[in-house]
């Protein structure tokens, strides 16, 4: 087996009508997050912790249609309150890693709302590659994430 890595990065904006601080909470509340969280909703999710502090990790195991076992591990890096989420994460399916991310969640005052962007640089592992995927997931979890601030979704 040939051992590589190919890297590529994604950025996605939104709007939010709330304020960062509401934003930004959304991200540190335990029960907020699991229910908005960005993977998948056809995953099933076995195992969700999250400890929301510099050096705590965010662990999601769950089992992919393909009966798959699925582990998401992230670890917080950088956390500056209602400003900035740093974290890195590492995603395996079947036992075989698959990539190695650092993301970066930035909430800035937008009038009366918030205006967040999240940079995903990723390293894909051994002839991995799910770009698409990755990009629609993350979408579909800052989507769950207007429901969970009881907002209007965006238009794309």
């Amino acid at each position: 087996m040939t051992h590589s890595a190919a890297h590529t990065s994604f950025v996605l904006e939104r709007r939010f009508k709330s304020s960062p601080a509401r934003v930004f909470q959304a991200w540190a509340d335990p029960d907020a997050k699991r229910r908005w969280n960005d993977c998948h909703a056809e995953v099933g999710t076995t195992d969700y912790t999250i400890d929301f502090r510099v050096g705590g990790h965010e662990l999601h195991r769950a089992i992919l249609p393909d009966g798959k076992k699925q582990l998401v591990d992230k670890v917080f890096l950088e956390i500056v309150p209602d400003a900035r989420i740093l974290f890195a994460y590492s995603m395996e399916a079947g036992g075989r890693s698959l990539s190695a991310s650092l993301v970066t969640v930035e909430f800035h005052a937008d009038g009366s709302g918030t205006f967040l962007k999240l940079t995903e640089q990723l390293a894909y592992l051994d002839g991995h590659d799910d770009l698409q995927q990755r990009i629609e997931g993350t979408s579909e979890g800052l989507d769950r994430l207007f429901l969970e601030l009881a907002e209007d979704l965006p238009t794309h």
